[in-house]
């Protein structure tokens, strides 16, 4: 199966992570257009692995006095994946004084492990993710890769078909999102406390589940959609777009109905604005992988030391 649709299964069950899924509406698959259900199974049944690959993606997102823009490149080779990126921000105070930030990092993964490093004020961090791509997929047929990801689809738009060339507009179920957030979200909860049991009491159920639930219900009301083009020529993905406005701004919306965000001015009006100013939306393009493009990261990066990325700030007040 395209490695890069693997990516997309990452979005799909790892939102509560990083903020990035695939959502959608009620409806089921069997009732929306057939025909251009058909084609996006046939696409998924025929693309092809691409185990050496090269794709740069930005991802854009704005309020009013915030915007921020998150660019990396990736290299696939041999079943591993290498990343280097930017995420840059800019934002101006009540005052009118701007501020502009930048945060350097690199992810590398092999069959076991994914890690993030990332730059801390002038310290290298790095932290090991209990989720990878490749083991999404592990033990699953292609057939079952398909069906799985086909699942999730609400609805297909045939923008463009040709002989070369084919591109959709794909819909995703957010009920079925929900869930499957939820489901991985417990999982990895469960792991956490498992491996880490003197640090069972610092996780407060009541916040944790007040946050799933705001995101839950955020994903299950939202609107999203999936723009695919694929080189039918020799069936590999060419560029691919996400519109994550809605998701952003209906998880916000469902936020507002917190009592503790309802009653603090600051939160509420933050959450007020990404409910209806908001602005979140990726870009992938595939590039020439005959490029041979090397990305090394750094050894003083590899020296970083692991870090429990939300207990940071509190390590960081006692520098």
């Amino acid at each position: 199966m395209d490695r890069f649709f693997n990516t997309v299964k990452i979005f799909v069950t790892g939102l509560f992570l990083c903020g990035i899924i695939l959502i959608g509406g009620k409806a089921s698959a069997a009732e929306a257009n057939q025909e251009a259900i058909d084609m996006l199974r046939e696409t998924l049944t025929n693309v092809t692995e691409q185990n050496d690959l090269v794709f740069h993606q930005e991802v854009f997102f704005s309020v009013p006095k915030f915007t921020g823009k998150l660019e990396f490149r990736t290299i696939t080779e041999h079943g591993t994946y290498k990343v280097k990126g930017l995420l840059d921000l800019f934002m101006v105070d009540d005052n009118g004084k701007d501020e502009n930030n930048e945060y350097p990092f690199y992810i590398t993964e092999d069959k076991k492990d994914s890690i993030l490093y990332y730059k801390d004020g002038k310290k290298w961090k790095k932290w090991t993710s209990p989720v990878s791509v490749s083991q999404v997929n592990e033990g699953k047929t292609e057939a079952e890769e398909v069906e799985e990801i086909m699942s999730f689809v609400k609805d297909v738009t045939v923008l463009q078909d040709s002989d070369k060339q084919r591109t959709l507009l794909v819909k995703f179920d957010g009920e079925k999102v929900a869930d499957a957030i939820s489901k991985l979200a417990e999982e990895l909860k469960a792991e956490h406390e498992k491996e880490n049991p003197a640090e069972e009491n610092k996780m407060n159920n009541e916040i944790y589940a007040e946050v799933m639930n705001c995101l839950t219900t955020g994903i299950k009301n939202a609107d999203f959609w999936f723009t695919w083009t694929v080189d039918k020529t020799i069936w590999k993905t060419t560029t691919a777009s996400l519109n994550l406005s809605g998701l952003v701004q209906s998880i916000a919306i469902s936020a507002l109905n917190n009592p503790f965000i309802e009653s603090n001015e600051n939160l509420r009006e933050m959450f007020e604005t990404m409910a209806f100013y908001s602005e979140l939306k990726a870009y992938t393009t595939f590039l020439n992988p005959t490029t041979k493009e090397k990305l090394e990261i750094p050894k003083e990066v590899l020296k970083a030391k692991e870090s429990k990325i939300f207990d940071d700030e509190e390590a960081n007040n006692k520098e």
